[in-house]
């Protein structure tokens, strides 16, 4: 038996694996101050390099700014995804410090993009050996050799958020989401890049070879309920939609709410980092002709640009501090009503303490816990159209003690307000010399002395020390009465 291969040419207006990484790293070394490369990974098969390109002004360093993130072939005939993430990065670029808003965007928040998370399944699609290939390369029976039909993993069911619940179990299936979640090094790689950059916002672009084309997909609904933002999520998918106009030129794409919690992208990148995820399926099908590539991409930088501007609108941002060494911490935030105690909890990030949570227009109760930490309650923030409310946020730590006086200097009345005061089992007062003046065994919140020692005598004018024993140290604040 003759086995016959047919290969088929790809349009050479899609971008080679070599000409993205060729065109990013001439990017990169042309613009080095708003342009920062990175490789993220290696593919799982064959270790080709898994891109990041940074766009920022000061790309290099990490600033305290909001980040978005653009992700390219998941699947990997799912090419028009790269070709966006490609136009897009040559745009910003070629219009800094020609376009104004364009260059705001550049100058105060960290844009990402992951053109080919799939290089290796990617080029499969490319060679022409298989054209509707959406898998990686992993060597499922570990023979050695490549198998189109029972190799590969298909990455977008290889995330951990109610992995078992999605995709296959069969290796030969398209939807194989592999031996165990994030079992491919691909996902890995955005796992690591999400938990470190805390991004706002991402797209993941897809495109429809069976099911629906030109839609957004937003997480999630699952068992008659939805996820807890949904109001928020799903009024910025339908913003999206609306700025990207269909092929046909005579309407737009359409919303509709991610069906079931399995092991998708969008899912984990809600689920477990809280970031708004959109699925947009672009164009009717994944390989469209070449000339139309230019103008889907086009088409579909309005959907992709509304995430920057939107970051900038209403919402409730602040960072959270140690109210005594004012180090940054990372601590949950949570919007009442608008919570799931079953997800992992919505932290601030822990470089600059700083949380972002996308709202409406409205009045929030917001909630600020850490384990070590008193919380803190925020009744009726009011957020405003079209702008962020500014919510700072200073914790105490539960193990500081500390006593504090006054008036200092005090004249006939000194009040000593204890701070932790559960941990103070006793308060004295010593003056200069060391001698024991006053003891209040047991001491409340705020401890009225009025001047005088445990003989009712006034006690003269001069220094004197309040100490706070607690069962390991002493906590001491010097006051000076003048009569």
């Amino acid at each position: 038996m003759i086995l016959l291969l047919f290969i088929v040419s790809i349009d050479p207006r899609y971008h080679t694996f070599d000409e993205v990484a060729y065109e990013l790293d001439s990017i990169a070394t042309h613009f080095p101050f708003i342009a920062h490369l990175d490789t993220i990974g290696y593919s799982t098969c064959d270790s080709l390099p898994i891109f990041a390109m940074k766009i920022s002004d000061s790309a290099d360093n990490e600033e305290d700014e909001p980040a978005a993130l653009y992700i390219g072939c998941h699947h990997a005939e799912e090419i028009l995804g790269i070709e966006i993430c490609m136009y897009m990065i040559n745009d910003l670029i070629n219009s800094y410090t020609l376009d104004s808003t364009k260059t705001n965007w550049v100058n105060n928040q960290e844009i990402w993009f992951v053109p080919i998370l799939n290089p290796e399944g990617h080029s499969i699609v490319m060679n022409g050996i298989d054209t509707i290939w959406r898998k990686n390369k992993r060597d499922n029976n570990n023979n050695g050799i490549f198998d189109l039909d029972y190799d590969g993993v298909d990455l977008n069911r290889n995330y951990d958020f109610y992995w078992s619940e999605g995709g296959s179990s069969d290796p030969s299936s398209e939807y194989y989401r592999g031996p165990e979640p994030f079992s491919e090094n691909e996902t890995r790689a955005i796992r690591a890049l999400c938990l470190e950059q805390h991004f706002v916002f991402c797209n993941t672009y897809h495109s429809a070879r069976t099911g629906l084309g030109e839609v957004v997909y937003y997480p999630y609904r699952w068992s008659g309920g939805y996820s807890p933002d949904y109001p928020f999520i799903r009024e910025i998918a339908d913003s999206i939609s609306k700025r990207i106009i269909n092929d046909q030129g005579n309407s737009h794409y359409t919303t509709l709410p991610g069906v079931g919690l399995d092991g998708r992208a969008r899912n984990w990148l809600y689920g477990v980092c809280g970031i708004f995820t959109y699925c947009i399926e672009v164009s009717q099908t994944t390989i469209q002709p070449g000339w139309m590539v230019d103008d889907i991409c086009e088409r579909n930088l309005a959907g992709a640009y509304y995430l920057l501007d939107r970051v900038a609108g209403s919402s409730v941002t602040g960072c959270v501090y140690d109210s005594i060494t004012g180090e940054p911490l990372s601590a949950e935030v949570i919007i009442e009503g608008y919570y799931d105690p079953g997800l992992p909890p919505r932290q601030s990030e822990p470089q600059f303490g700083r949380f972002r949570r996308i709202l409406s227009p409205g009045s929030y109760n917001i909630e600020v816990h850490h384990p070590d930490y008193v919380p803190k309650y925020y009744a009726t923030i009011a957020v405003e159209q079209g702008t962020p409310t500014e919510l700072n946020v200073y914790l105490r730590n539960k193990n500081y003690t500390a006593v504090f006086v006054r008036p200092n200097p005090g004249k006939d009345i000194v009040y000593i307000e204890l701070i932790n005061p559960l941990r103070i089992t006793r308060l004295k007062i010593y003056d200069i010399l060391g001698r024991l003046l006053r003891a209040f065994d047991n001491p409340t919140d705020v401890v009225t002395w009025d001047c005088k020692d445990t003989q009712n005598r006034e006690i003269p004018n001069g220094i004197y020390f309040i100490v706070g024993e607690t069962s390991d140290e002493n906590v001491c604040q010097k006051v000076v009465v003048l009569h």
